[in-house]
């Protein structure tokens, strides 16, 4: 299993003090584990998409996020679902559609790159797709060139070239969820600062956690 978080500089103090840490704890080998650190600035858009035309080989890659909180069993999940596309999360408030768990098409596939899993071969090819400009010519979605230019949206891009180019193709929404979204813990959105919502998981059962992790961050700022 291979798996990568993608992260930016402000949050490294969460990726390398508490993440880490947690995902060896519950089952991800150290060897298994790479961080892709947008030190340079490139932005949520570019940084994926670097991060994704970087992939080799022919397996697949756990994409996490750097501001979630994994489940308690999160390496022996990812085992058993470590092939084709895998979405370890969902928000209502992302648009996911909640009655759409298990085997699905990929246009009812969730959406957020809290934790996804990806072919690297299709990786690669979302990146070719994405930064030559043939989602121009193959999307109709027209929240595509608003992305484009503020260089955000990577998991929409991703979503739209699923169906674009593999619409026959399956994913699995995974339930319960994989991770817990907990932005709202370690400084909020680094995105969008203007959400007034907590976007939580939907299908998360273990809130204990969500506690443990918000004493020992008490505890740190105390």
């Amino acid at each position: 299993m291979k798996l990568l978080i993608h992260a930016c500089p402000q949050r490294m103090w969460y990726v390398e003090g508490y993440l880490v840490p947690m995902l060896q704890d519950r089952g991800v080998g150290a060897d298994e584990i790479e961080i892709w650190n947008d030190e340079a600035g490139r932005g949520n858009l570019a940084a994926c998409m670097e991060a994704f035309a970087s992939r080799t080989g022919e397996g697949g890659t756990w994409h996490i996020q750097d501001d979630v909180l994994p489940c308690s069993d999160f390496g022996a999940r990812c085992r058993e679902y470590d092939e084709g596309v895998a979405y370890g999360f969902a928000c209502r408030n992302f648009g996911d559609r909640l009655d759409a768990w298990g085997s699905v098409y990929v246009n009812d596939a969730w959406n957020s790159f809290q934790c996804v899993r990806i072919p690297d071969p299709w990786a690669r090819e979302c990146a070719e797709w994405v930064l030559s400009g043939a989602w121009e010519r193959e999307s109709p979605l027209p929240e595509l060139s608003v992305l484009r230019a503020l260089g955000n949206g990577d998991d929409t891009f991703f979503h739209e070239f699923m169906i674009c180019r593999h619409g026959d193709a399956a994913a699995e929404n995974i339930r319960p969820n994989l991770v817990e979204h907990i932005d709202w813990l370690i400084g909020g959105s680094s995105l969008q600062t203007w959400r007034d919502y907590l976007a939580r998981a939907e299908f998360w059962d273990e809130p204990a956690l969500v506690d443990e992790l918000r004493r020992k961050l008490k505890n740190k700022t105390d």
